[in-house]
């Protein structure tokens, strides 16, 4: 069956149209929710919960779980990296944070660190700069440079940032990234490989392995750009050590496939400037 889901996929869009499938698929998901979300704020009214419209494009529409799941992230994150970093006051950038889900909760388990916070939607941006405290917010557009100075962060962790951005742009990017990092800075990220190649078609499969790399647009219907979560970006391994050889040195590698409990079976990366 689950050869099947990506041609079900394909015809659905064609026959339904693939905004008015994108527009149920949010509105199932709110009713789900409903009701455990809305017991969740009773419990919780002091949280600033971003919009359902805002989980629905980078998380899940589950409130418990986004905060959960964003604690637990930020714990993860300082375990894998912590002893690679400066013991005095760390200065760490959460590149493509979104609405601050993984960022707000690091002060949690870490009281002295620098932190920043950059994404190319502004909206949210400034949703952050009004709702999360300790964090230094900004706006940065699909193409590099940042504004951020030379030999900044002693880590930088992107998180389903690269899934969503064609090779050319992961170059660019990549270099921008060991650009701002420190001297032997610490770049935390990942890449979508083996355990999703179910998504794909036969052919496009077929494709990734003789390139590297495949860029799948889903709901082709609707506009999707560069960034968007339906503009997804799979790779093999070979591939992105190809981009990465001449900026990082690899510390540790977590196959999505063999390790899917680190990031969701995403590749995961930590990787240190050269």
């Amino acid at each position: 069956m689950t050869a099947f889901k990506p041609r079900i996929k394909k015809i659905l869009e064609k026959t339904v149209g693939s905004s008015l499938i994108k527009k149920i698929h949010f509105r199932f998901e709110r009713n789900v929710h409903f009701f455990k979300n809305n017991r969740y704020k009773k419990r919780n009214p002091d949280l600033a919960i971003p919009s359902d419209e805002w989980l629905f494009e980078t998380f899940q529409l589950d409130y418990q779980k986004y905060f959960e799941d964003g604690d637990l992230a930020a714990k993860e994150i300082l375990n894998w990296t912590t002893d690679l970093l400066p013991k005095e006051m760390p200065t760490i950038l959460d590149w493509g944070c979104g609405t601050g889900r993984v960022i707000q909760n690091l002060h949690h388990h870490h009281p002295y660190l620098l932190l920043y916070g950059a994404d190319i939607n502004a909206d949210m941006i400034n949703w952050n700069h009004q709702n999360i405290k300790g964090v230094h917010f900004s706006h940065i557009t699909i193409n590099p440079p940042t504004k951020y100075p030379k030999n900044y962060f002693d880590l930088i962790y992107g998180l389903s940032v690269l899934t969503h951005l064609p090779g050319n742009l992961q170059n660019d990017w990549v270099r921008e990234m060991n650009r701002i990092s420190k001297p032997s800075g610490i770049f935390l990220v990942t890449t979508m490989g083996n355990y999703y190649s179910n998504e794909l078609l036969n052919e496009e499969k077929n494709q990734l392995q003789s390139t590297g790399i495949f860029e799948k647009i889903f709901l082709a219907k609707t506009k999707v750009t560069v960034g968007d979560r339906n503009f997804s970006v799979y790779e093999t391994p070979e591939y992105f050590e190809r981009i990465i050889a001449d900026y990082f040195n690899i510390i540790q590698y977590f196959e999505g496939r063999k390790y899917p409990e680190k990031f969701g079976g995403q590749d995961l990366w930590i990787l240190q400037k050269k």
